[in-house]
C-alpha cells in the first residue's frame, strides 16, 4: 500500500498543499493522520488507490520516468454530452438578458459593416477594424475576431446560452468553508445577543483552535464569513437576533383592513398614551417644591374618519379614566356601535365590557351584573395579544408627540436621546405647567387643530378633506344611536361585582380602597345579594340593585360617619359614629316591637302553655303495642335467697321519708 504526502498529492493535482490539507480536513479526500509528524504539526497521508485514475497514472509515469521507462498514455477525455435542456430567456437573469441583447446588436452591426466595407478592404481587415472600434466604444468588453465568429454561430443557431457571458458565475453559491466551521459561526451570529460579525469571527477562531487545531491555519477570512451573514434570509435574521415580536412586525404578512363598508361612529378605537413632558399638580402649582409627574391620555378615536371623539387626562390609566373618556365621547358624538380595545387591564374590566382575553376558566361561575356596554348595546372587540399592528391609534399618538408634546417647555422625549439639555434647569426652577393648564391646552388642540387637520386614511374619495369633513360626509350614510341625558347618566355608572349587604352597608373600590355606603334600610337587609352602580366622577352616592331581578332598590350615601382615623382625638367623629349605631339599634327595636305587638293582647302567646297543650294533644296518640308472643325471663337466684333484696319494703319506706324531708327543706 502506497501512501502519499499532501505535497505529493498537490503536485499530481496541480494545486497547493494547503488546498489538499483542506480537502483532507473536510473529508473530500480520504486520509489518515501520521503519528510521527514533526514540529507537532498534523500531517496527512493519502492512499494512492483513493486517488482518481488519471492521478494514479501520473504517479505511475513519474516513477517510470525515474527508471527510464516509457510513460503510460493517459485515458482519452470523453466528449461532453449535449445538454438536452434548451435555455430560454426565462432562465436568465436581467443582466444576462441585457448581455444577450448587447451581443445581438454587436453582431448585426458587424455583419452590416462587413457587407458595406468587405469588398473594398477585405473581410479580415474589416473584422480587425471593427474589433478595435468596439473596444474604443466599450472599453470593458472583451472582443476579438474569434469571439465574433463564435457569437455569430450561436446567433445563427438560436443558441441563447452561447450569447450569455458566464464569467464570474461558475462558483456562485459555493463555499470552501467547512460545514462544522460555518455551523459554529451561524450559532454565534444568529443569537439574540446580536454580536457583530467581527466579534463572532474572533470567537470562532478561539473555538476552532480549541476543537480543530489542525484547521486553525486554514480558516477563511472574516470577509468570507461576512458574506455568508449577509446572504442569510432577512426573516431568519430578524427572528433569531431581534425576537419573535420584531419578526412578526417586520416580516409576517399583515391583514389589510378595508374601510369601504365602515361608516362614521361605527367603531371607536381606544388606547392610552403617556405624554412626553412633565407637569405639576394643583398642590405643586402653589408650592415650587412639588414633585413633577407625567400625565396620561385615555382617548377614543373614530376608525372611519380619525376624529378623536372623547378623551380624559389622568395621572393613572385605569378603568375609571376609560369610562370618563367614553362618557365624554358619547356626550359629544352619541353612542357608537362598537369599540376596539387592546388587552390592558384598564379596558378589560368586568363591569364595563367584560374580561375578554383575561377571562379565567372559573370567572363566570357566579352570575355577574350586566355590563355598561351591554346596557348601551355597544359591542367590544379585543385586539390579538402582542399584535402592535392591531392598534392604528398609535399613529395618532405619534402625531400628538410631534405636534403637542414638543410644544411644551418640559418636553422630555420618549428616550434619553430625545431629551433636551435645558430640561434639568427647567425642572429645578419649578416653572412647570399645571395639569389644569395642560387640560385646557389639550382641549383646544384636539378640536381646533387635530380634528380639523388633513385626513390621512387610505380611502381616495376623501383625499384633500379634513378629518372632521370626512366625519360629516360619512355620517350622512348612517343613523345616530341616541340616548337621553337621564338614561345616559344611569347607564354610564360603574357596576360593582356581586356582594352581600354587610352591617356596614355596601362598598366600592376607589383607588384601591374600600369606600362604604349606608342607608336607613341597611340594617334590615344584611346578607342579601346585590350589586352597586356608581359614578366615579361623583362618588357621594350609589344606587343599589337586586342581583336576581336587576331591580333598583335604594340610593345610599357615603358612610362618612363610620370611617374615622384609627388614632382620632375628635370626640365629634366618635359621637357621630355612635349616633349611626344607635339609630340602627332603634330601627331594629321598633321593627321587632311592631312584629311582637301585632298579636291581639288577649291572645298573647305563652310558649310553655302551648308546649304543654301540644303534649296533651299528642299524648292521645301515644299507644305503644307489645308483641303477642313472649318468653318469660327468670332470675337464677330466688328473691328470698338474695340478702340485698330480702327487705324491699323497708327500703321503700326509707326513700319516702327522704323525699318528705327534702320537700320540707325547700318550703314546699
Amino acid at each position: 500500500m502506497e501512501y502519499l504526502t499532501t505535497a505529493e498529492v498537490a503536485e499530481l493535482k496541480g494545486c497547493t498543499p494547503q488546498y489538499v490539507r483542506r480537502l483532507c480536513q473536510n473529508g473530500t479526500i480520504k486520509a489518515c493522520i501520521r503519528e510521527t509528524a514533526a514540529n507537532n504539526r498534523t500531517e496527512y497521508a493519502v492512499l494512492l488507490s483513493d486517488l482518481s485514475e488519471k492521478e494514479q497514472i501520473k504517479w505511475e509515469n513519474k516513477k517510470r520516468g525515474e527508471l527510464g521507462l516509457e510513460p503510460v498514455p493517459l485515458p482519452c477525455k470523453a466528449a461532453p454530452k449535449p445538454d438536452p435542456r434548451q435555455i430560454t430567456l426565462q432562465d436568465l437573469t436581467g443582466d444576462q438578458r441585457e448581455n444577450v441583447g448587447f451581443w445581438c446588436e454587436i453582431i448585426r452591426s458587424w455583419q452590416e459593416t462587413r457587407l458595406n466595407k468587405g469588398a473594398e478592404l477585405g473581410k479580415c481587415k474589416v473584422d480587425e477594424l471593427f474589433c478595435a472600434a468596439t473596444k474604443l466604444r466599450y472599453p470593458n468588453v472583451s472582443i476579438s475576431p474569434d469571439i465574433l465568429y463564435r457569437k455569430y454561430k450561436a446567433y445563427k443557431d438560436g443558441n441563447i446560452d452561447g450569447l450569455v457571458d458566464h464569467r464570474g458565475g461558475h462558483n456562485r453559491g459555493k463555499t470552501d468553508i467547512p460545514k462544522y466551521m460555518l455551523d459554529a459561526f451561524y450559532s454565534l451570529y444568529l443569537h439574540d445577543n446580536k454580536l457583530p460579525v467581527s466579534r463572532c469571527y474572533s470567537l470562532l477562531q478561539t473555538w476552532v483552535r480549541t476543537h480543530y487545531p489542525e484547521a486553525a491555519g486554514d480558516m477563511p477570512s472574516e470577509r468570507t464569513f461576512r458574506r455568508k451573514a449577509e446572504a442569510l434570509p432577512y426573516a431568519l435574521v430578524m427572528y433569531m437576533r431581534e425576537g419573535d415580536k420584531m419578526f412578526s412586525d417586520k416580516c409576517l404578512p399583515y391583514i389589510e383592513r378595508m374601510y369601504d363598508d365602515l361608516h362614521a361612529n361605527d367603531v371607536w378605537i381606544a388606547d392610552n398614551h403617556t405624554f412626553d413632558f412633565f407637569t405639576a399638580g394643583a398642590e405643586a402649582a402653589s408650592n415650587s417644591n412639588g414633585k413633577p409627574h407625567r400625565v396620561y391620555l385615555t382617548a377614543f378615536t373614530d376608525a372611519k374618519s380619525g376624529v378623536m371623539v372623547g378623551w380624559n387626562l389622568t395621572e393613572n390609566p385605569c378603568s375609571d379614566s376609560t369610562l370618563l373618556a367614553l362618557r365624554h365621547g358619547i356626550l359629544r358624538f352619541e353612542v357608537p356601535r362598537a369599540i376596539y380595545v387592546d388587552n390592558g387591564s384598564e379596558f378589560l374590566v368586568s363591569d364595563i365590557g367584560g374580561r375578554g382575553h383575561r377571562r379565567k376558566k372559573d370567572w363566570n361561575k357566579d352570575p355577574l351584573p350586566p355590563t355598561i356596554l351591554s346596557f348601551l348595546d355597544i359591542e367590544m372587540h379585543n385586539a390579538i395579544v402582542r399584535n402592535a399592528k392591531a392598534k392604528p391609534i398609535e399613529r395618532t399618538f405619534y402625531t400628538f408627540k410631534n405636534h403637542f408634546s414638543r410644544a411644551i417647555e418640559t418636553f422630555c422625549g420618549g428616550t434619553v436621546a430625545e431629551r433636551k439639555e435645558s430640561l434639568k434647569w427647567i425642572l429645578k426652577s419649578g416653572k412647570l405647567p399645571t395639569d389644569l393648564q395642560i387640560r385646557a391646552s389639550l382641549d383646544a388642540y384636539i378640536d381646533g387643530d387635530y380634528n380639523v387637520s388633513k385626513y390621512g386614511g387610505k380611502e381616495r374619495r376623501y383625499k384633500g378633506m379634513s378629518r372632521l369633513e370626512v366625519w360629516n360626509e360619512s355620517i350622512k350614510e348612517t343613523t345616530f344611536r341616541k340616548a337621553d341625558a337621564a338614561n345616559l347618566d344611569m347607564l354610564l355608572k360603574r357596576v360593582s361585582r356581586p356582594q352581600k349587604i354587610s352591617r356596614n352597608g355596601v362598598f366600592v373600590n376607589i383607588a384601591g380602597e374600600k369606600v362604604w355606603y349606608y342607608g336607613r334600610e341597611t340594617i334590615l337587609h344584611i346578607g342579601e345579594q346585590v350589586y352597586v352602580r356608581y359614578d366615579p366622577a361623583n362618588p357621594l352616592t350609589v344606587r343599589v340593585y337586586d342581583m336576581e331581578t336587576d331591580k333598583y332598590l335604594w340610593t345610599w350615601e357615603l358612610a362618612n360617619e363610620l370611617m374615622i382615623p384609627y388614632l382620632t382625638d375628635n370626640k365629634d367623629d366618635i359621637a357621630n359614629a355612635e349616633r349611626v349605631i344607635n339609630e340602627n339599634k332603634r330601627v331594629i327595636k321598633q321593627f321587632a316591637k311592631g312584629i311582637t305587638e301585632a298579636v291581639d293582647p288577649d291572645k298573647q302567646i305563652d310558649i310553655l302553655a302551648l308546649m304543654v297543650k301540644k303534649g296533651i294533644e299528642g299524648k292521645e296518640k301515644f299507644k305503644p303495642e307489645l308483641p303477642r308472643t313472649f318468653v318469660p325471663v327468670f332470675s337464677e337466684e330466688r328473691l328470698e335467697e338474695n340478702p340485698e333484696l330480702s327487705n324491699i319494703t323497708e327500703i321503700k319506706v326509707m326513700l319516702e321519708h327522704m323525699n318528705i324531708s327534702a320537700r320540707t327543706q325547700k318550703g314546699k
